[in-house]
């Protein structure tokens, strides 16, 4: 990436940090557990990659992995389009690998949203919900 890419990358990621609500989870343990979006740096990328990284998706109450999951994909949809639009990306959840649709952004195959995902979190919902 050359310096200006690496800017708007830098700004991007900086406008979807998460490191106010990991402290407050970790001072009074409320709302999600959230982790950094961290991204590797230059010795731990192969193969002529230009970006890397990974978090954890918050998983601690109803609903947290979608609007995890939901988050960091608007992350990426903006730096996709914004700073690496003619990049060869990859991206999973769980191993499950995401599509891109220029409409709609990074998607499962369910829908053009992330919609087996929800259905995922929906189901188990129930059980976080009322469980004490």
């Amino acid at each position: 990436m050359n310096d200006a890419e690496q800017q708007r990358l830098d700004a991007i990621v900086a406008e979807f940090d998460k490191s106010a609500e990991i402290e407050r989870d970790h001072v009074s343990g409320k709302g999600l557990n959230w982790e950094s979006f961290t991204l590797y740096g230059a010795d731990r990328l192969r193969d002529g990659q230009v970006l890397a990284g990974a978090t954890k998706l918050p998983d601690n109450k109803a609903f947290a992995v979608h609007q995890g999951a939901r988050h960091w994909v608007d992350c990426l949809n903006r730096i996709r389009r914004e700073v690496l639009a003619d990049a060869v990306w990859s991206v999973q959840i769980d191993d499950k690998a995401l599509l891109w649709d220029d409409k709609s952004g990074w998607h499962d195959e369910a829908s053009d949203g992330l919609a087996s995902l929800w259905l995922g979190c929906l189901l188990s919902a129930p059980f976080r919900l009322f469980a004490r």
